[in-house]
């Protein structure tokens, strides 16, 4: 267009720079640390269920391994004698002259002695005068003795409580004294499946009793 003077002048609108897009860096600092944590907990991931599985492996192996062990150990047992009939263990844990029965050896001595004797001897042996604690101990007892022999139970005086050497009261649901208890009979023995109450000076044979050891597997060879 003219102006007053007749020159022309050109509008010309100043355009405005164009904008550059800048892309957005691909790998930032997150995503690489991101990426590590992942395949790190993948692996913790795969080393646990590899640790599970050599695990299980293993208790599977030692588990055969000790079956085999127990068989090889049961057929050498039976082959020298060494299993008793009465008990599900390979080896007798009782010593020579002693019964295993239950979880205790049992000691049948044929030794002419007062109640108070009795009841030393077995305590030199590191054992004490038998407790009928059971009826399947009644049972043995019946099964494996038919002699009279002084038992654990005893009583302070004619008044007392009877008492076996533990400190526990006779019960009166599983015995009742055959005889008539006397005066001055405070000790007891067994014979036939019975207790009697008798004089404790009286000299008889006896019954000592201990807890059983562990088996010793050197008895093998």
């Amino acid at each position: 267009m003219q102006d007053e003077d007749g020159y022309v002048t050109l509008n010309v609108k100043a355009r405005k720079p164009a904008l550059t897009s800048v892309e957005p860096d691909s790998s930032p600092w997150w995503r690489a640390v991101a990426l590590i944590l992942l395949v790190l907990c993948l692996g913790m991931v795969v080393g646990m269920v590899a640790l599970g599985i050599m695990s299980v492996t293993q208790q599977n192996y030692l588990q055969a391994q000790n079956e085999n062990l127990s068989g090889t150990l049961q057929q050498l047992a039976k082959q020298y004698g060494l299993v008793t009939s009465s008990s599900s263990r390979l080896l007798n844990p009782c010593d020579t002259n002693w019964r295993y029965y239950g979880d205790s050896c049992y000691g049948f001595f044929r030794r002419n002695l007062t109640w108070e004797e009795s009841k030393q001897y077995c305590t030199d042996m590191n054992a004490t005068l038998l407790k009928i604690a059971n009826e399947n101990i009644l049972q043995y007892l019946k099964a494996r003795t038919s002699l009279i022999r002084w038992i654990g139970l005893s009583r302070q005086n004619s008044n007392g409580v009877w008492m076996w050497e533990d400190g526990s009261v006779l019960s009166k649901n599983m015995f009742e004294l055959s005889g008539d208890a006397k005066e001055n009979m405070n000790c007891a023995y067994f014979h036939n499946g019975k207790i009697y109450p008798t004089f404790c000076t009286n000299k008889l044979y006896l019954m000592c009793e201990r807890k059983a050891g562990m088996a010793k597997f050197d008895q093998l060879f």
